[in-house]
């Protein structure tokens, strides 16, 4: 792998042209973020608990160990383990029945299921050769080796995303910032919460999906549409003269889409970031008045074609799951009929104090603000993830259940991710170019952190009702009171989880 670095004796924050290329292990930013991933990885939470969990896990168990769709065993294992903490898996997935095949509910996709197997079979090939050699590990899918692979994967694939997320911001932006950015997008949001606190949701691949996907899209693109020098926008003519990807290059972004869409449905709208560049080329070629403007309209759209036609056939086993759970090649009346195509939370869900994207993670406020900022570095990339983050908040707001009530955060956001860092690293270099020390933005990723760390350490305490949204009197208070909490929490966390999840007792 190999990385642009900046020539030395840089000060600003944006990549420069006639980059260098350096190996990536010179890249010291890099390093300390390969570093952190390594260092937190032990304190990966490795259980499965919530309903959402369940229903992603059973896909896994089910499909490797019963070859099929109908989830009753693992639900009721669940409930047989412990009956108080999973009575509402019992009531709300086992004994509610889909009405054309009278299976229970799983309106979970199947993408995140999916990408475990590979894990989850080496792990029962490792119980296997440990009991063979005198252990005792029950070899049925839900002892600790099978539960620790699927914990493990999702947070590898969250720090693979994160790492395609530095390599994206690499391209324009030097390796500090990007690498700053990344950390506080990581550590200051609800995607810490989702990749070491509780992993096993869909959320660390959904970010790995979305990501693979935007930075494919982004390596793909002619070189002359990406160098930018210090917030100067170079001239770029003949734009619409661009030839688009090969097909084996669009066929492999389709492919990136159809991963999208297996792991969760409305990362599907990101397919918005490809089409808009077909747009833009192709007004573009009408504006210069090219006399092949509509050769040049046929091989965008036959690329955004081969692109939706490789998606849909990776998209073919959530179709076979649909079909195979609901009797139908769509999901589950729970799911449709909890969605309002008016979007009437729109705004609700951003700046609800409450349950509010912003409110909760008000780090992302300064990240959609360098949004602006980013226009200066790339029109066009500007233009699709905005459109993408539009997008984004009208499903989110669309969903009667926005608020994402007792999740830590605003948690549909998470495969925005991207988009923020991108924001954030604008907003950095801005500062830079313009005389603010390199500490300054430091110390402010590292105020927005602890106020993230705060709230995770007040949520795990939090009994359930204060978890249905944010009272601020509470997290005030409480905020104030993490400092001199904090290291006992910490020690309690490592060394005996259920007592620092007091939550999951009676409270």
């Amino acid at each position: 792998m190999q990385v642009e670095a900046p020539p030395t004796g840089r000060t600003h924050g944006s990549a420069p042209t006639g980059l260098r290329r350096v190996r990536w292990w010179h890249e010291r930013p890099l390093l300390l973020l390969c570093i952190l991933f390594v260092a937190i990885a032990p304190l990966v939470t490795n259980r499965i608990y919530a309903s959402d969990e369940i229903q992603y896990f059973a896909y896994t168990h089910s499909l490797f160990f019963d070859g099929d769709l109908d989830f009753s065993n693992q639900y009721l294992h669940f409930y047989e383990s412990d009956r108080v903490k999973f009575e509402r898996i019992y009531e709300d997935l086992y004994k509610k029945r889909e009405p054309l095949t009278n299976l229970p509910l799983n309106v979970a996709p199947i993408g995140t299921g999916l990408l475990w197997l590979p894990s989850f079979s080496l792990a029962h090939g490792f119980v296997l050769a440990a009991n063979s050699l005198g252990a005792s590990i029950p070899a049925d899918g839900y002892s600790q080796p099978y539960i620790a692979a699927i914990c493990l994967t999702s947070y590898l694939l969250g720090c693979v995303g994160l790492l395609l997320c530095y390599s994206l911001a690499r391209r324009y932006f030097t390796a500090w910032v990007a690498a700053l950015s990344v950390v506080t997008m990581w550590l200051a949001t609800p995607l810490i919460f989702y990749t070491v606190v509780a992993p096993p949701w869909s959320h660390a691949t959904s970010l790995f999906a979305v990501i693979l996907f935007l930075w494919y899209w982004d390596r793909t693109r002619t070189p002359d549409e990406l160098r930018i020098t210090n917030y100067e926008l170079q001239e770029r003519p003949g734009l619409g003269k661009v030839q688009p990807r090969t097909m084996r290059q669009w066929v492999l972004l389709g492919a990136c889409a159809g991963l999208m869409m297996l792991v969760r449905e409305q990362d599907a709208l990101f397919i918005l970031v490809p089409a808009l560049e077909a747009v833009v080329r192709v007004w573009s070629a009408y504006q210069e008045r090219m006399a092949l403007v509509r050769q040049v309209a046929f091989s965008w759209v036959r690329g955004l074609v081969m692109m939706g036609v490789t998606a849909v056939a990776i998209f073919i086993p959530q179709l076979m799951a649909y079909r195979g759970i609901t009797g139908a090649f769509g999901p589950s009346k729970v799911v449709t009929g909890k969605f309002n195509w008016t979007s009437p939370n729109f705004l609700n869900v951003l700046f609800a104090p409450d349950h509010g994207l912003v409110p909760w993670t008000p780090v992302v406020l300064l990240a959609v603000v360098g949004l602006v900022l980013l226009w200066r570095h790339d029109r066009l990339l500007t233009t699709g993830l905005a459109a993408a983050m539009f997008v984004q908040v009208y499903v989110a707001g669309s969903f009667l259940t926005w608020q994402s009530a007792g999740s830590f955060g605003q948690r549909r956001f998470i495969n925005s991710t991207s988009i923020f860092v991108l924001g954030a690293c604008a907003l950095i270099a801005y500062a830079l170019s313009h005389g603010v020390p390199k500490w300054v933005p430091a110390v402010v990723s590292l105020i927005f952190i602890a106020w993230n760390g705060g709230l995770l350490m007040q949520y795990a305490l939090w009994c359930s009702p204060q978890r249905q949204g944010l009272d601020w009197s509470t997290v005030l208070r409480g905020q104030l009171e993490m400092p001199a909490r904090a290291l006992q929490l910490f020690w309690d966390y490592i060394t005996d989880r259920e007592k620092f999840y007091r939550s999951t007792r009676q409270c």
